[in-house]
């Protein structure tokens, strides 16, 4: 059992979630409010199997209690199970129409039905305790955006944050607010005064390193997520923020050393390693790149974008054979990613070979996300390997359905404006 499960926890929650995963049946006893903390746990760990068995044990204890009633319509929400969950709450609001709990809850389930109105009517009403003010009036910003009334949203991240000037969710999402307004200055400002304000903020310097960092000002971003870092050392996202903002200083060292600080906080080592060899092949190191590569593989062999990678530096430093087997792995292991077959497909095609590319894209187009950018390229193979037939058929079809993609095919494959017949469909649109 990992007993890290319980980081951020209070010891007294531990204690009742063991108890509760140890017990012996009929040999202990657990009231509801000891029950409420141990579904809570695992509500917040997104511990499902284990709120489901903390609800069957309430409703077998305490048949009809309110509050186990609440943790099932929260765990029918987890599941996705919203119908259900909206009908047990609006009994239950029936009964105690002034239960914010049960507002807040519905507001919840209101918003995974995309039904923001209605979210933002019972947000309101769970927010009449004063309980929580910082969560609730981010909730009812998101809301908001989803309407897309960005003033109103940003307005209630505005009151989020003074309720709760911690309120990471807030914070970042009104910077994101502004960024997308173009309001960079003001974020600047707000975000400049609310570290001064509230120094140990680790979510506040956070965000405003984001802020920096859109605004490509990265030594101010590197220096903000390093404030960061020293209020919390396990603050993960502010690593990679750092790593971000030394690598637009072309501080690769730096940014790799970042991230190699991070690992000890990582949930997913071959992620961070990946994003190590990244840094290099961004710098145009493909040796070193190709060896970080090699150990995010030792970590997880399955890591399809790292055989993909993998292809890109051997290319890179003309190692075609190399790269196409890298390639192939990659296609092996994910074949619903378009890049993986593109990139394969450009190799054959910048390597004279018309017919195995042929028959990759043929392959490859079937089940592809953009379909259009396996046919430009199978349009081509099918002109140099004589396949007319084939070749006409896909240009008919891209005049009826993406005419704008010709000016584009011939582009990057002039020589077609020699077939006299794919011109004159070309023309035509």
């Amino acid at each position: 059992m990992n007993l890290d499960r319980f980081k951020n926890f209070d010891p007294d929650v531990r204690e009742l979630v063991l108890a509760f995963e140890h017990q012996q049946p009929d040999k202990r006893f657990f009231d509801v409010s000891q029950l409420e903390v141990i579904a809570d746990y695992y509500l917040e760990v997104s511990d499902f199997e284990g709120l489901e068995a903390v609800v069957n044990c309430g409703e077998r204890l305490f048949p009809g209690n309110e509050e186990i009633c609440l943790r099932k319509a929260h765990l029918l929400s987890a599941r996705q199970q919203y119908p259900q969950a909206l009908k047990l709450l609006k009994e239950m609001e029936r009964s105690d129409k002034h239960n914010t709990d049960i507002s807040y809850a519905l507001g919840a389930v209101y918003s995974s039905l995309g039904q923001p109105e209605k979210s933002i009517e019972y947000y309101r009403r769970a927010s009449s305790d004063g309980y929580g003010l910082g969560m609730v009036y981010a909730n009812i910003a998101d809301e908001y955006y989803k309407l897309g009334d960005t003033d109103e949203a940003v307005r209630y991240y505005r009151e989020a944050i003074e309720a709760d000037p911690d309120e990471e969710r807030a914070l970042y999402n009104l910077a994101c607010a502004w960024n997308e307004a173009g309001r960079t200055d003001e974020s600047v400002e707000f975000f400049s005064h609310h570290v001064t304000e509230h120094p140990y903020s680790k979510g506040a310097w956070y965000t405003l390193g984001c802020v920096y960092y859109w605004a490509a000002q990265f030594l101010q971003a590197a220096d903000a997520f390093e404030y960061a870092i020293a209020i919390d050392k396990t603050y993960f996202a502010a690593y990679l923020g750092l790593s971000d903002s030394y690598a637009g200083l072309q501080q690769y060292g730096r940014a790799v050393q970042a991230l190699r600080e991070s690992l000890d906080y990582a949930d997913d080592r071959a992620y961070i390693i990946f994003s190590m060899a990244r840094v290099y092949m961004n710098a145009g190191n493909y040796h070193t790149a190709l060896s970080y590569l090699h150990e995010v593989l030792k970590e997880d062999p399955s890591y399809a974008l790292a055989w993909n990678n993998l292809g890109i530096c051997c290319l890179n430093m003309n190692l075609s054979d190399e790269a196409a087997g890298y390639f192939r792995r990659a296609i092996d292991l994910d074949p619903g990613i378009d890049e993986y077959w593109l990139n394969l497909a450009d190799l054959l095609i910048a390597s004279e070979r018309y017919g195995e590319a042929c028959s990759l894209l043929e392959n490859g187009r079937t089940d592809a996300v953009m379909p259009c950018d396996f046919d430009t390229r199978l349009i081509y193979c099918c002109f140099k390997t004589g396949r007319r037939n084939r070749m006409l058929a896909l240009l008919r079809a891209m005049a009826a359905s993406k005419p704008d993609e010709f000016p584009d095919l011939l582009r990057r494959y002039p020589e077609l404006s020699s077939d006299i017949n794919a011109m004159n469909i070309i023309k035509q649109y």
